[in-house]
Protein backbone atom coordinates (compact mmCIF):
# COMPACT_ATOMS: atom_id res chain seq x y z
CA UNK A 1 0.00 0.00 0.00
CA UNK A 2 1.18 3.59 -1.08
CA UNK A 3 2.29 5.72 1.60
CA UNK A 4 1.16 9.54 1.55
CA UNK A 5 2.81 12.40 3.27
CA UNK A 6 1.07 14.75 5.23
CA UNK A 7 2.17 17.42 2.50
CA UNK A 8 0.73 14.97 -0.51
CA UNK A 9 -2.69 14.57 1.46
CA UNK A 10 -2.88 18.35 2.03
CA UNK A 11 -2.49 19.17 -1.63
CA UNK A 12 -5.46 17.19 -2.55
CA UNK A 13 -7.59 19.11 0.09
CA UNK A 14 -9.75 21.65 -1.04
CA UNK A 15 -8.60 25.32 -1.19
CA UNK A 16 -10.95 27.27 1.43
CA UNK A 17 -9.77 30.13 2.72
CA UNK A 18 -9.42 30.73 6.20
CA UNK A 19 -11.92 33.09 6.48
CA UNK A 20 -14.12 30.81 5.97
CA UNK A 21 -14.16 28.76 9.03
CA UNK A 22 -14.33 32.27 10.81
CA UNK A 23 -17.81 32.64 12.58
CA UNK A 24 -19.72 35.02 14.45
CA UNK A 25 -21.15 34.97 17.86
CA UNK A 26 -24.68 34.02 17.06
CA UNK A 27 -23.48 31.82 13.95
CA UNK A 28 -21.37 30.05 16.66
CA UNK A 29 -24.27 29.99 18.45
CA UNK A 30 -26.99 28.57 15.75
CA UNK A 31 -23.97 25.61 15.27
CA UNK A 32 -23.96 24.91 19.00
CA UNK A 33 -27.97 24.53 18.53
CA UNK A 34 -27.43 21.61 16.03
CA UNK A 35 -24.66 19.77 18.04
CA UNK A 36 -27.03 16.14 18.41
CA UNK A 37 -28.43 16.03 15.48
CA UNK A 38 -27.56 13.78 12.27
CA UNK A 39 -25.34 15.77 9.58
CA UNK A 40 -27.74 14.30 6.58
CA UNK A 41 -30.62 15.98 8.41
CA UNK A 42 -28.65 19.44 8.91
CA UNK A 43 -28.28 19.62 5.32
CA UNK A 44 -31.41 18.17 3.81
CA UNK A 45 -32.64 21.12 5.88
CA UNK A 46 -30.06 23.74 4.96
CA UNK A 47 -30.74 22.84 1.27
CA UNK A 48 -34.19 23.11 1.35
CA UNK A 49 -33.72 26.69 2.74
CA UNK A 50 -31.63 27.98 0.52
CA UNK A 51 -33.44 26.57 -2.24
CA UNK A 52 -36.52 28.57 0.31
CA UNK A 53 -34.61 31.88 0.07
CA UNK A 54 -33.58 31.61 -3.18
CA UNK A 55 -37.49 31.55 -4.55
CA UNK A 56 -36.57 27.88 -5.66
CA UNK A 57 -33.98 28.98 -7.98
CA UNK A 58 -31.84 25.89 -8.64
CA UNK A 59 -29.18 27.40 -9.69
CA UNK A 60 -28.59 30.23 -7.26
CA UNK A 61 -28.90 28.01 -4.64
CA UNK A 62 -26.44 25.39 -5.73
CA UNK A 63 -23.87 28.63 -6.30
CA UNK A 64 -25.11 29.62 -2.96
CA UNK A 65 -24.06 26.08 -1.41
CA UNK A 66 -20.86 25.05 -3.45
CA UNK A 67 -22.44 22.20 -5.11
CA UNK A 68 -22.94 21.25 -8.63
CA UNK A 69 -26.10 22.11 -9.82
CA UNK A 70 -26.35 17.67 -10.67
CA UNK A 71 -25.77 17.50 -7.03
CA UNK A 72 -28.38 19.54 -5.69
CA UNK A 73 -30.93 17.96 -9.07
CA UNK A 74 -29.61 14.27 -7.36
CA UNK A 75 -30.36 15.30 -3.53
CA UNK A 76 -33.86 17.43 -4.66
CA UNK A 77 -35.05 13.81 -6.52
CA UNK A 78 -34.17 12.14 -3.03
CA UNK A 79 -36.03 14.62 -0.93
CA UNK A 80 -38.81 14.30 -2.76
CA UNK A 81 -38.77 10.24 -2.98
CA UNK A 82 -38.91 10.56 0.75
CA UNK A 83 -42.39 13.00 0.81
CA UNK A 84 -40.19 16.08 1.11
CA UNK A 85 -41.79 19.33 -0.04
CA UNK A 86 -39.32 20.90 -2.34
CA UNK A 87 -39.96 24.54 -3.32
CA UNK A 88 -40.34 25.24 -6.85
CA UNK A 89 -38.77 27.96 -8.79
CA UNK A 90 -40.50 31.43 -8.43
CA UNK A 91 -41.62 30.22 -4.51
CA UNK A 92 -42.55 33.68 -2.91
CA UNK A 93 -39.91 35.44 -0.55
CA UNK A 94 -42.77 35.78 2.16
CA UNK A 95 -42.84 31.55 1.77
CA UNK A 96 -39.36 31.68 2.50
CA UNK A 97 -39.56 34.21 6.03
CA UNK A 98 -42.14 32.53 7.33
CA UNK A 99 -40.57 29.29 6.88
CA UNK A 100 -37.66 30.53 8.34
CA UNK A 101 -39.79 32.21 11.49
CA UNK A 102 -40.81 28.42 11.77
CA UNK A 103 -37.14 27.15 12.06
CA UNK A 104 -36.04 28.88 14.98
CA UNK A 105 -39.38 29.07 16.64
CA UNK A 106 -38.89 25.13 16.39
CA UNK A 107 -35.18 25.64 17.67
CA UNK A 108 -35.80 27.60 20.29
CA UNK A 109 -38.53 25.30 21.72
CA UNK A 110 -35.74 22.41 21.09
CA UNK A 111 -33.61 24.73 23.21
CA UNK A 112 -35.85 25.04 25.80
CA UNK A 113 -36.84 20.98 26.30
CA UNK A 114 -32.85 20.77 26.60
CA UNK A 115 -32.45 23.07 29.02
Amino acid sequence: MPSHSTDETLERLPVCPPASFEFSASERACIVQLIGHKLECIERAFILQTLRCKQGNRTLAAKTLGISIRSLRDRIRNYRYWGESVPEPRSSLLECLEEMDKVWRDLEEESDTKS
